[in-house]
């Protein structure tokens, strides 16, 4: 088995190296494939030799000279880069605060200008994936659910499926908590990722939900106690994605970050400290986990040994509805549980979708496919209906000024007339 990384001088990357190696047991894995830009090479051969140290000679890694010897015969294709690298993130973050408007990396208007941004590099990518190799492709990128739904969507790339961390932890910190496995543990979450809802628990077949709500509340949904009012869930009947805070606590979630600074400063001083250590180390530091994205090694890793063995195994992913929710457009892309089968995913039947969910998912599905007609046919004016839909975005004083702010920082990646 050929594993290509497509960002691969992320320091991330050896969170993921060791979730492979963890599944070697259990699938051969002849080479893994770390390939970045050229303006990453520096990072990239401190994470490729630190790579190296960390898998002796369980499989080779090795680094390609160019992308298409990186994605010859892949079966599998990792995309985790960030197109604008962190400055694009730091960015995307601090532009909105001028506006009032909270800056994220995968929500509101740092999602909005990070999914212009990325768009016209997933193209160039998909196609060569698609020339070069059968690979199936797994994606990190963000915003990853918008992009699902633009490859799916719009290019027709069929072999392509979104991947968080979130659903992840998600089940491990329910696993810890009733002390089942995971494999005995189903879940009615649905919604777009870092948009979604945890409606129900089952615990081998049996309805754990009020129990849940009564006994853990917000640490379940991994939300700080200060951040959510407790009788939020009560209200909801549904655990919601931490995300949901940007959503629904927009004024105090706006001032938490104003004091706090944006997450884009604290992951650049993160990276460095990283890099050091990865120098001269051959474990993965500590200092990792301070990183975020806590797991995503594991879901990836776990994803691709189950898609290799075809086990049927269920894993909560993004990709088109079919069926899934049965008031939701089939079409639509959502983070869903699916069951994994002869090297494909398939949406799991979970019902009807609560309306308060269903509600805020129409919403922003119809920002993600405005958006995207706006990279589509290089529209400003689609890009400011895009922006003025989201429940995070500007109003109509600062819409366009916001929208020039936005492609000056990004005129090297977003095209707009």
């Amino acid at each position: 088995m050929k594993i290509t990384v497509i960002g691969a001088g992320s320091t991330y990357t050896p969170e993921l190296v060791k979730g492979i190696m963890d599944i070697s047991s259990e699938v051969k894995v002849d080479e893994l494939i770390l390939y970045d830009l050229e303006e990453s090479e520096e990072k990239l051969e401190t994470i490729y030799q630190f790579s190296k140290r960390l898998v002796k000679d369980l499989f080779k890694v090795v680094k390609p000279k160019n992308l298409i010897d990186a994605l010859q015969g892949a079966d599998y294709v990792i995309f985790q880069f960030r197109v604008g690298f962190l400055k694009a993130r730091e960015n995307d973050e601090k532009i909105p605060l001028r506006y009032n408007l909270i800056g994220q990396e995968t929500t509101g208007m740092g999602g909005f200008s990070c999914a212009l941004r990325t768009f016209p590099v997933i193209e160039k990518y998909i196609e060569l994936v698609d020339k070069y190799s059968k690979a199936t492709v797994i994606n990190f990128t963000n915003p990853s659910g918008h992009i699902t739904e633009f490859v799916m969507n719009y290019i027709g790339f069929e072999r392509f499926i979104g991947l968080c961390n979130i659903p992840v932890n998600l089940l491990h910190m329910i696993s810890q908590v009733t002390g089942y496995p995971p494999k005995d543990i189903f879940v009615k979450y649905y919604g777009l990722n870092h948009l979604t809802f945890l409606e129900k628990v089952y615990l081998k077949n049996e309805d754990a939900t009020e129990k849940l709500l009564e006994t853990v509340k917000l640490e379940l949904a991994n939300i700080p106690k200060e951040d959510f009012p407790g009788w939020l869930i009560e209200c909801l009947k549904m655990y919601p994605n931490s995300y949901l805070r940007y959503y629904l606590m927009e004024k105090k979630m706006l001032k938490k970050i104003k004091k706090e600074g944006t997450r884009a400063e604290k992951v650049i001083s993160i990276e460095k400290q990283l890099l050091e250590l990865y120098k001269t180390g051959d474990k993965i530091p500590d200092q990792l986990s301070q990183r975020g994205g806590s797991m995503y090694s594991t879901a990836a890793a776990y994803l691709i040994r189950d898609l290799h063995l075809s086990n049927g195994s269920v894993h909560i992913l993004n990709t088109r509805n079919n069926g899934a929710i049965s008031n939701l457009p089939d079409d639509y892309v959502l983070e869903i549980p699916c069951m994994v089968k002869a090297g494909k995913v398939f949406p799991t039947s979970l019902g009807i979708a609560d309306e308060f969910a269903s509600g805020l998912i129409h919403i922003v599905k119809m920002y993600e496919r405005i958006t995207i007609d706006a990279y589509l046919k290089k529209s400003k004016n689609l890009a400011l209906k895009a922006m003025l839909l989201h429940p995070l975005g500007p109003d109509v004083e600062d819409a366009p000024k916001l929208l020039e702010d936005i492609l000056n920082a990004n005129k090297d990646f977003i095209k707009l007339e």
